[in-house]
């Protein structure tokens, strides 16, 4: 039986399936892939077929039909023998070294659930952002090395995509958690995970090499599937409805603000005619599961405001605060064309779905080469009024700024 089965969903991959195996087949002896042919209509086969010919550690099967990213992460599941799963992105690739630093963790005598490993993103522009595991790590106040989520509540943090989570396969099958179906399935997956986890484990040292492409990612492209965020984040509520710990509760309160925000502030995941629905969407969550004033409040700055007009309901505020936003931007992108010779609007780091909550480039409201997109829907007589009074009501509905616990 093999240490580790790394489970490969695969879907019009063809250009980067060579390259995320090839990172991959030099890990040694004590690993197998398990490439998940999800029905993809481009070469994506032949390429994994090429590979199995040279290598015996190398399976293909196939979905009976399209299914997506999630369903097709189960059905590789169930082909898996390996001690421990590693759910892989066909156009992705492992960093040097990282099938054996994963390995050193999960056989050791510690035998963790969950093992959650740093990555690196890389854009279409070569630029590459460190995941913040690392960091998120040092503050730890539990034992890096086995944790459960109440020890260590701020792990929800943490980017909730399955490649930088390893499980131990028979906790991951007697958990009978599976991918549901739509986008942002890995949503509840990961806080299902985290939840039943007895004993998580980190390496952080860089693992995982996203590779941002442009047209690749759900997080950069509009569809009004982006909505199905709201599903997923109804199905974690759901699963977490006995979980009586507070401070569990409160992070991930603050992790879904931060993530809806993200969302909606990406012109390049949410049609800017349907930002008010989102918007209200997003209000409706917050205002249903906030923990109360005195676990969680707003925090300060341009963060706090944003939430405080969620608390309001007041959509207007929020777009004004967008706008403003904006042409700040276009301003400090013209001053350094001015110095510098060189354009310096558009190049945020938000809306990418990796930034830390809290952070500047977790709490853009908006960024990328489509954030001057065109404006929201027109707003009707009525529904302008009834934005101006919940916003000059903001201030009575929620509490002073300034988190008082929870982090």
């Amino acid at each position: 039986m093999p240490s580790l089965s790394i489970v490969i969903p695969v879907y019009e991959a063809e250009a980067y399936l060579a390259g995320c195996l090839r990172t991959i087949v030099g890990g040694g002896d004590r690993l197998e892939v398990v490439v998940v042919d999800d029905c993809s209509p481009d070469g994506s086969r032949a390429v994994a077929e090429r590979f199995a010919a040279a290598d015996p550690r190398i399976r293909i099967v196939s979905t009976p039909q399209n299914a997506g990213s999630g369903p097709a992460r189960n059905f590789g599941l169930a082909q898996a023998t390996g001690d421990y799963v590693w759910f892989v992105d066909g156009d992705d690739e492992l960093k040097p070294g990282a099938v054996e630093r994963v390995l050193a963790a999960v056989e050791g005598p510690a035998r963790p659930d969950v093992v959650l490993v740093q990555h690196e993103k890389v854009r279409d522009t070569g630029a590459v952002e460190i995941g913040e595991l690392a960091g998120l790590a040092a503050d730890c106040p539990a034992d890096p090395a086995g944790f459960t989520l109440a020890e260590w509540p701020r792990i929800v943090d943490y980017t909730h995509t399955p490649w930088t989570k390893v499980s131990r396969r028979a906790f991951l099958t007697g958990i009978d958690l599976g991918f549901p179906a739509g986008w942002y399935t890995d949503i509840p997956w990961t806080y299902g995970l985290l939840r039943r986890a007895e004993r998580i484990a980190v390496v952080t040292e860089c693992c995982y090499q996203w590779r941002q492409r442009a047209g690749s990612s759900i997080t950069r492209t509009r569809d009004d599937r982006h909505f199905d965020v709201f599903t997923q984040w109804q199905r974690v509520w759901d699963d977490f409805e006995g979980v009586a710990d507070e401070g569990v509760r409160v992070a991930l309160f603050n992790h879904m603000v931060w993530h809806l925000l993200l969302v909606i502030g990406n012109t390049e995941r949410v049609d800017p005619k349907k930002r008010r629905e989102f918007f209200r969407r997003t209000s409706a969550l917050y205002r249903r599961y906030h923990p109360g004033p005195e676990s969680w409040r707003p925090a300060g700055g341009v963060t706090g405001l944003k939430q405080r007009l969620l608390a309001a309901r007041a959509y207007l505020g929020y777009e004004a605060l967008r706008q403003v936003y904006r042409l700040a931007r276009r301003v400090k992108g013209a001053e350094g064309d001015k110095s510098t010779g060189n354009g310096a609007a558009g190049n945020g780091t938000a809306g990418n779905g990796a930034a830390v909550p809290g952070t500047a480039a977790g709490d853009a409201l908006g960024s990328g080469p489509a954030a001057d997109a065109a404006p929201s829907a027109p707003v009707s007589a009525s529904e302008a009024a009834q934005d101006g009074a919940a916003e000059r009501s903001a201030e009575a509905t929620v509490p002073a700024a300034g988190r008082v616990s929870g982090r």
